[in-house]
């Protein structure tokens, strides 16, 4: 009886040995196929020329506080290829790509490998990237600041870049936008930023934002959410410690397959942020499942 007994209890303990190790081999896929992901998009305003201190010291010291996976620029102002991935090793990432070494260039950085890269100026005043960075596909943009015609020139040329791509999944498109959002209509509704801009363009004859010089211009953004992207920063904006306390001109856009991994979308509003830019940085987190 006894012998019996403990053969029962030694088959009994095999098939839970069995199963724990499916039970954990299962979770470990699931946890080596999941990564949590963190993007910084960032407007540093002419060069980050506010942070004067050698080698961008205070620029690398925050970036390494937040410690994003991918980083994008905007205004890359008297950098050059070779200066963006000296700052970019500083803070930890070894692969860096600019678009231009002119003007206002946008540029990104990241931990990881970043390929299939495509700098496109044509057509564009400063200029866009489209790259991979692991299974992600991404664009780094900055639109016209001053005549909103030229910017649904600009978005459409991009959009169509995405569209023609044969990635059809997993898109992330952010950076300056320069343009407002119709799902932020109710906060312009005060007239003050319509006021603004009247103003700005009785100061600066070149400058034409908006449409017919008496409307504010949403068809910009109207093109993006047409197209398929969901605003990041908006369906996070009810929980956000950082809302936008002006009008928005900075976004993470993401495409449809991508928008319910997403767990975090929120302006950085901190002590750096607050003098070292006349934007503030838009920073997404989300699972990055495969």
């Amino acid at each position: 009886m006894k012998s019996r007994y403990h053969q029962q209890i030694r088959q009994s303990l095999k098939w839970l040995l069995a199963f724990i190790t499916i039970f954990l081999l299962t979770c470990g896929k699931q946890l080596l196929g999941q990564q949590k992901m963190r993007i910084i998009s960032y407007n540093i305003e002419e060069g980050m020329k506010a942070d004067t201190s050698k080698g961008k010291k205070d620029f690398v010291a925050w970036i390494k506080s937040l410690d994003p996976d991918i980083m994008a620029l905007e205004e890359c102002n008297k950098f050059t290829q070779a200066s963006l991935e000296e700052l970019a090793h500083s803070y930890g990432h070894p692969y860096a790509i600019i678009v231009k070494e002119k003007g206002y260039p946008t540029a990104i950085t990241s931990k990881y490998p970043i390929v299939n890269v495509q700098k496109i100026t044509d057509n564009m005043t400063h200029g866009f990237i489209t790259c991979k960075i692991k299974d992600l596909n991404v664009v780094v943009l900055h639109l016209n600041p001053h005549q909103y015609q030229k910017r649904r020139e600009e978005i459409a040329v991009i959009l169509n870049t995405i569209a023609a791509s044969p990635e059809k999944k997993k898109w992330l498109m952010m950076g300056d936008f320069n343009s407002i959002s119709p799902l932020d209509k109710d906060k312009y509704a005060d007239g003050k930023l319509l006021a603004y801009l009247i103003d700005q363009k009785q100061k600066h004859s070149f400058h034409a934002n908006l449409v017919d010089d008496r409307e504010l211009d949403y068809q910009v953004q109207q093109q993006i959410l047409d197209f398929g992207l969901k605003d990041t920063g908006k369906a996070f904006e009810a929980v956000s410690k950082n809302p936008p306390t002006r009008s928005r001109i900075d976004y993470i856009y993401v495409s449809r397959d991508l928008m319910p991994k997403v767990t975090a979308s929120h302006f950085i509003v901190d002590e750096f942020t607050a003098h070292h830019s006349d934007h503030k940085p838009m920073m997404m987190e989300f699972e990055n499942t495969k």
